[in-house]
């Protein structure tokens, strides 16, 4: 019994250290790549449809840091769909997901519609439920419902089962940085309607 104690926990601590040092990797390899594209697109310089879309995605978070204003009356929330599209990494092409309503105070993101999943994402990348969204008080919380390939906000893997705030203008990952990468915006209200 000692010997599989020994084996088990040394088997978990590699498996443990792999995980970290891949994410990590990830992370850092993410970071770059979306500060490189908002770099070339400041300065004007041609870019590919992927760094373009890389680059759009943190264009409201670079007004905000700015102190551009923007006035808005809440409709809601939508979940646009920022990423390049690129499906080279898939066995068979797929849908493009679309942008993503979020009209209910909870939802759940997941790879198909079921009595669970009321925001596909039919990606194989996805999860069957992959993350769940609560709009509470006027914030959208992002919690990882123990995904697969992981859900991530502004670059930073979520812990599973941990509420993490997205802000508006934030970028979230359901597993899929190609596919399935969105900028949270707030609906409009035309006052003049």
């Amino acid at each position: 019994r000692r010997t599989t104690t020994t084996t088990t926990t040394t088997v978990a601590t590699a498996v443990a250290t792999t995980t970290m040092t891949t994410v990590a990797t990830a992370r850092a390899s993410f970071a770059h790549r979306a500060a490189h594209a908002r770099a070339m697109a400041r300065r004007g310089a041609e870019v590919t449809h992927a760094v373009a879309a890389r680059a759009r995605c943190g264009a409201t978070r670079a007004m905000a840091r700015r102190g551009a204003v923007v006035t808005r009356a809440s409709a809601g929330f939508v979940l646009r769909n920022c990423g390049d599209k690129s499906m080279a990494h898939l066995d068979a092409p797929v849908p493009v997901p679309g942008d993503l309503e979020i009209n209910q105070p909870k939802s759940v993101i997941g790879r198909q519609t079921s009595a669970a999943v009321n925001l596909p994402i039919e990606v194989p990348t996805v999860s069957g439920a992959h993350a769940m969204i609560d709009v509470v008080d006027g914030k959208v919380m992002v919690t990882d419902l123990t995904s697969t390939n992981g859900t991530f906000i502004d670059g930073e893997e979520l812990l599973p089962g941990v509420p993490t705030q997205l802000l508006v203008g934030g970028e979230v990952i359901f597993g899929d940085e190609f596919l399935a990468r969105f900028e949270l915006v707030q609906q409009q209200v035309d006052a003049a309607k």
